[in-house]
């Protein structure tokens, strides 16, 4: 990748899938049962450990999420004293900072940085994976996959493809929104652990503020995105996205709505 960086491995690696551990950070805000069931399926997956930081602080919710390989961090005032203000302000950096404090105290061998809609999607069990990949890696990047919402059940799944099989898979949008994604077409990592001057952000590994290119795929693992599974979700979402999340048309950043969705009170069009 052009300015990117390449960083060396340290040490030897973990290629014993029974001694390798790894496992998620993420910053959440999202009612019980979604982050419930968001750390269920990573525990089920077999995650050493399950990191959850409450960007809106509550005692009751870390006390029903107690679970002897889940860390629930509260993101309260007393968490946030002493460190720069504009983390106060932007949801995107109080994730950065937070998964790059936990990955630069982990003792695991790899840390995802994964939001509460996310689900890895694997071939198989993931130690086996992790332990196969490439020893001179540094992270593996996950493509997302977007779920579709199946009258109810949504248990599947779409990739991105080329513009002209999106004017023909979606004849009334696949033009105008990029990818034919209404989510982000940038991948998620995993990352190996012990990496000096990183910072674990959310769609990248940057070294110095430079994006670390050393990374690897490992095919069939990819990152499922529960963006919008159904018209409700999705319509709950929409301002606060345009506003101050993934929808924001700004300078340098991807839209995928293009502009095409005009908000006015709770009318979307």
């Amino acid at each position: 990748m052009a300015g990117g960086v390449a960083l060396a491995v340290p040490g030897p690696v973990q290629t014993d899938p029974d001694k390798l551990r790894w496992g998620i950070v993420s910053t959440v805000k999202a009612p019980l049962e979604q982050v419930a069931r968001f750390a269920a399926f990573y525990l089920d997956m077999g995650a050493h450990r399950v990191h959850l930081h409450l960007d809106l602080p509550d005692p009751a919710l870390a006390e029903q999420l107690s679970h002897p390989r889940v860390r629930v961090h509260q993101c309260d005032d007393a968490y946030w004293a002493g460190k720069p203000e504009k983390l106060r302000e932007s949801h995107q950096l109080r994730q950065a900072f937070n998964a790059t404090r936990i990955y630069r105290i982990s003792t695991l061998d790899w840390l995802a940085h994964i939001d509460v809609d996310e689900f890895v999607l694997a071939p198989g069990p993931i130690k086996p994976l992790l332990a196969a990949a490439d020893p001179s890696a540094t992270h593996i990047a996950m493509a997302p996959v977007e779920m579709l919402d199946t009258a109810g059940d949504p248990h599947h799944f779409k990739r991105t493809g080329p513009k002209a099989a999106l004017r023909q898979i979606y004849p009334t949008y696949g033009e105008h929104v990029a990818g034919g994604f209404i989510s982000t077409q940038s991948p998620k990592n995993i990352a190996r652990t012990g990496l000096d001057g990183v910072r674990l952000g959310i769609h990248a590994l940057r070294h110095h503020g430079k994006v670390v290119n050393t990374g690897t795929h490992v095919p069939g693992l990819e990152i499922g995105h529960a963006h919008a599974p159904d018209w409700e979700t999705f319509h709950r979402h929409v301002m606060y996205r345009l506003d101050k999340g993934s929808y924001r048309n700004r300078k340098g950043r991807f839209n995928p709505l293009g502009g095409l969705i005009k908000c006015s009170g709770s009318d979307v069009i």
